[in-house]
């Protein structure tokens, strides 16, 4: 027993907290990988292998504290062995997931933080060298499906923890030497002036008393929020720890002069208001000893005496009347840096500032101004990230304006698709974030669209295999185009899933179920509706009890059946305007829609567009239709050939155009012309023979038939020897 507890006292002796630290890691590690042993819903695999790991890192650790309880030299010897057995241990750990999200990784992270805080800076940047070897080994099997600025960004913080964390470690062990050395100088100044034993241990309380204070400052720098808040709290400071400073300020420097100021008199304002021009000559704080501080960059101390009396601007000369000495320091981001501002301290004691006070307040000073810059580049920072923010959404909303301006429908749907999202969600209990981000993200849904070509997005009928193929990428093209910017990141993901399907046969990745976002769901069901009750060119639009019932047929199919619960409730009194269509309502839209429809001889309308308008009347508003069929236009090509014949007709349409310029004139089956107008045009045959220059002498005659349009009714289109168009209810009366 006698030789256990002496062994033991060798190991404190040597041990520190930090070594305390990695024992109480060892044992959470071993106590929480029991712990999900026994509690994480865990495949018989996983088990096994989480047992076989538990084992081994139970082992080689009480191996490990068995060579230091027995060997306390080899401590530092031992920890670089077991790092090198904790780092093979959690590459094992990350390898066995396969899944990139594992937080096994912030394993990593915690050893680079401990070693680095045991055995330095240079010792900590080779940890986090050899983890981000062994890291990146480990996940190799699943490189391809990571996104490289993902594993950048991890790999990076590896070193970047190891940097700050050694940095600081350096500047607590060189702090902490200089104490030691200050107090060694001290206790020998003692053994050597023994007849000065008083005023030296007074001098060593005072320089202690100066020491707390710069260590609580120096806790300030850590824990203020901002500027003001840490100038304020270390004014503060100085002059209540209980030695001879009774008031202190700090003045920033800003284009030449001191414009801010703090002080240590938290009742009132002892200096005049700023600013104090530092360069001015003929001012007399120019003499000051701040003034000269920071022109010179360098600390400035001066005594109080009638010869040098104290320059800086007060309210009340009367005030400061008393103190021995006055000590300026320049604040800067670091040594050769030009200041920031000033640093002005005033003490009461007779003996002045010591040297070695001087050198601690230096030191203080620096820290200081280092805040500073810190701070002031932090709300650089933010400044640029909360522009870039804005960039970004103007840019992301430049991209939307894009595809409405392609396509008018789009912006209307986005907008209607946000509304109706936001309605069922709210009736669903999701919160006020919630909410703002499916109604973003609906604004959004189709920006996707930007990458599908305009022969796809702007088809006006219906799709073949290979366009819908198409337009099947749009989420998957939103999601890349959103994914990469943190602010639509959440946004980006309810994108991705907007068109899969309860039945898991859905687009792109075929969720099935809970596994397709909550957002995403009711995106589905409000996306789908929308499409349902607004006219689309060849499928009318549904009256919205109809639509409601269609949602319910395919609940459990095509949609969850919880948001169409909720939804048939909320949209069942929305108001839908009758007008909402996907025909042209201007001539940059009728342009793009001829795209579709142009007769390719004339650059008329052809037949399938006048389909179209006959089964939209009622939101077009046409009323007079006028057929014209062209007679003995085979005779004439057989005499004169077929391009002659090719350029009589298309010099036939330009004069149809230019006598009808308010109407829409079709070429329908060759030799038949057709002329649509919202008004009755009174046309007869004299009426073209006003325009008959490019037929007259030809040999062809023309026929026109005129019909009475009715909104609401069905037309069919015949073609036997001319162009019949007649409506289907005198059809029937016929038959």
């Amino acid at each position: 027993m006698f030789f256990l507890r002496q062994q033991w006292q060798r190991v404190v002796n040597v041990s520190s907290e930090v070594d305390l630290t990695f024992l109480l890691l060892r044992v959470f590690s071993l106590a929480g990988g029991i712990a999900w042993l026994l509690l994480a819903p865990l495949s018989q695999g996983e088990k096994a292998f989480l047992v076989k790991a538990l084992i081994y890192f139970s082992v080689y650790s009480v191996l490990c504290y068995l060579v230091i309880f027995f060997r306390p030299g080899l401590l530092k010897k031992v920890y670089l062995a077991s790092l090198f057995l904790d780092i093979i241990f959690l590459s094992n750990l990350v390898h066995a997931e396969t899944n990139f999200e594992s937080s096994f990784f912030l394993g990593y992270y915690l050893l680079i933080s401990l070693h680095t805080i045991y055995f330095g800076l240079r010792f900590g940047l080779l940890v986090a060298l050899f983890s981000a070897v062994c890291y990146a080994i480990s996940i190799f099997p699943m490189i391809t499906y990571i996104e490289w600025t993902d594993l950048a960004m991890r790999i990076g913080f590896l070193f970047f923890i190891a940097v700050p964390v050694g940095l600081l470690t350096e500047k607590v062990k060189r702090d902490k030497d200089k104490v030691e050395n200050f107090n060694k100088t001290l206790e020998t100044q003692v053994g050597q002036r023994t007849k000065k034993i008083g005023s030296l241990l007074g001098q060593e309380r005072y320089l202690r008393e100066i020491l707390s204070t710069v260590a609580h400052i120096n806790q300030l720098l850590i824990t203020s929020p901002n500027v003001d808040s840490l100038l304020e709290s270390s004014c503060a400071r100085f002059v209540h720890h209980g030695h001879y400073y009774d008031f202190c300020w700090i003045g920033l420097l800003e284009n030449g002069k001191i414009q801010t100021i703090h002080t240590s008199d938290i009742t009132g304002m002892p200096l005049a208001a700023p600013p104090y021009d530092v360069f001015d000559a003929d001012a007399l704080f120019y003499r000051s000893t701040t003034a000269q501080c920071i022109r010179d960059n360098k600390t400035v101390i001066r005594e109080n005496t009638p010869k040098t009396p104290d320059l800086t601007p007060w309210y009340d000369h009367e005030v400061m009347k008393g103190f021995q000495a006055v000590i300026s320091l320049p604040l800067r981001a670091h040594q050769s840096a030009p200041p920031l501002g000033a640093l002005t301290i005033y003490t009461w004691r007779k003996e002045g500032f010591e040297p070695e006070e001087k050198e601690m307040l230096d030191e203080l000073a620096g820290d200081i101004g280092f805040a500073i810059d810190s701070y002031r580049q932090r709300e650089s920072v933010t400044k640029l990230t909360a522009e870039r923010t804005a960039n970004y959404e103007e840019t992301i909303f430049s991209f939307v304006d894009m595809i409405e301006q392609r396509d008018t429908y789009t912006a209307g749907h986005t907008q209607r698709v946000a509304q109706y999202c936001e309605m069922v969600a709210r009736k669903m209990g999701f919160d006020l974030v919630q909410r703002k981000n499916i109604y973003k993200a609906s604004i959004l849904h189709d920006i996707g669209k930007i990458a599908t070509p305009d022969s796809v997005l702007l088809k006006p009928g219906k799709l073949t295999s290979l366009d819908y193929d198409l337009i099947k990428l749009h989420p998957f093209a939103g999601y890349v185009m959103l994914s990469n910017i943190e602010m639509y990141k959440e946004l980006a993901v309810i994108i991705l899933h907007h068109h899969e399907r309860h039945d898991g046969k859905g687009y792109p990745d075929g969720l099935l179920g809970d596994d397709i976002p909550p957002l995403s769901r009711i995106m589905v069901v409000c996306d789908a509706f929308d499409a349902m009750t607004t006219n689309r060119v060849y499928k009318s639009r549904k009256e919205i009890p109809e639509a409601l019932a269609e949602l319910q047929a395919l609940s459990g199919s095509q949609f969850h059946p919880e948001v169409v619960k909720v939804a048939v409730k909320v949209l069942a009194d929305v108001k839908i305007a009758t007008t909402i269509n996907q025909l042209p309502v201007n001539n940059l839209e009728k342009k793009r829609f001829s795209y579709f429809f142009n007769d390719m001889l004339t650059g008329l309308y052809n037949e399938d567009y006048l389909k179209i308008i006959l089964n939209n009347l009622d939101l077009n508003q046409y009323k007079c239709l006028r057929m014209v069929h062209l007679l003995n236009v085979p005779e004439y090509n057989k005499r004169h050939g077929w391009a002659n014949g090719n350029l009589l007709l298309k010099e036939f349409a330009v004069e149809l155009q230019a006598s009808f310029p308010e109407s829409l004139i079709f070429r329908a089956y060759g030799n038949d012309f057709a002329i649509m107008s919202k008004e009755h045009l009174a046309v007869d045959s004299k009426a073209f023979n006003a325009f008959r220059c490019c037929i007259i002498d030809t040999g062809i005659e023309f026929e026109t038939h005129h019909l009475d349009l009715t909104a609401g009714k069905e037309y069919t289109i015949d073609k036997l020897e001319k162009l019949e168009i007649k409506a289907m209810d005198s059809l029937l009366a016929n038959n």
